[in-house]
């Protein structure tokens, strides 16, 4: 029974060695990669620079490719001495910071750091470029980059992630932090419009009127009838009603009057008509 022990044990530490190497050749993979592609930090948009601490301690460097801003997202020197990296130039008020603590670990969550970040790396386009930067350049910093293009590229993890190591091959996300990102990449398509294609309705241009007074506007346009030309002052305009009603009155007096052909005596000369023979005689008949 001792024996069974002590080869499970045996095992066990082999297991641990194992994997401690795996991750050492990694890691040396990874630094040797960084020192390789470190002269320069990797441009990943016009306004995005992507790098480590080296190019952020730069002055020169970074004055050369203009940078103006500089997101650092790793925690402090005293809250980790060994992977923090301080701002550098902060003092010097040559260059705007922004730091947002985040430890390089499965436990990390980073969901609630990523809209501060994505802000700040679009202000920055206003005023010049950004470095993001974390130690080497290939997880944290990364990450933000890729929620970025995610964010205000409309792109998917999976495309973000290829657009960002295609321009810098070491950067690599953890396995946490890539989890947190396709859950983001979910959060962004739920926040979508459902119908892309869908147009808003625009009403016209200029000043209007306040609902109100829009209302009654619109109530009056529908009484009245559309007139094109200059337009009488309303102390000027007659009463078309009224006018029609007048219209109409002078024509039924002159259905009844006799049309005369040729000029016309004044009235003061005009005699009562006189009535012909054959009209006196059939008067006379008619009397019998």
């Amino acid at each position: 029974m001792h024996n069974l022990h002590s080869i499970f044990f045996f095992f066990y530490i082999f297991a641990i060695l194992s994997n401690f190497c795996i991750w050492r050749e990694d890691l040396a993979k990874q630094e040797t990669m960084a020192r390789d592609d470190d002269a320069e930090p990797s441009q990943i948009l016009e306004h995005v620079f992507l790098g480590s601490r080296t190019h952020a301690r730069d002055k020169e460097l970074l004055q050369r490719l203009r940078i103006t801003h500089i997101l650092n997202v790793t925690p402090p020197k005293k809250m980790d001495p060994v992977a923090g990296v301080p701002n550098f130039f902060e003092k010097d008020k040559v260059f705007t910071y922004r730091r947002c603590s985040i430890f390089d670990n499965k436990a990390e969550d980073i969901s609630g750091v990523l809209e501060g970040c994505i802000a700040f790396m679009d202000q920055a386009k206003y005023y010049g470029r950004i470095l993001v930067h974390c130690n080497k350049g290939v997880s944290r910093s990364s990450s933000m980059v890729v929620a970025y293009l995610m964010k205000l590229r409309s792109m998917s993890f999976e495309q973000a992630l290829a657009f960002v190591t295609e321009r810098r091959p070491i950067a690599n996300p953890n396995e946490s932090f890539r989890r947190q990102l396709q859950e983001y990449e979910r959060r962004l398509q739920r926040s979508a419009p459902k119908d892309k294609g869908a147009r808003v309705a625009r009403g016209p241009a200029g000043p209007q009127l306040p609902p109100a007074a829009a209302t009654k506007a619109n109530d009056d346009n529908d009484e009245r009838t559309a007139s094109i030309g200059p337009q009488l002052p309303p102390h000027l305009k007659r009463n078309v009603e009224a006018d029609d009603d007048n219209a109409k009155d002078q024509t039924e007096d002159d259905d009844k009057e006799e049309v005369v052909i040729g000029p016309s005596l004044p009235p003061h000369l005009k005699r009562p008509r006189q009535d012909s023979n054959e009209e006196k005689s059939t008067k006379k008949k008619k009397k019998e």
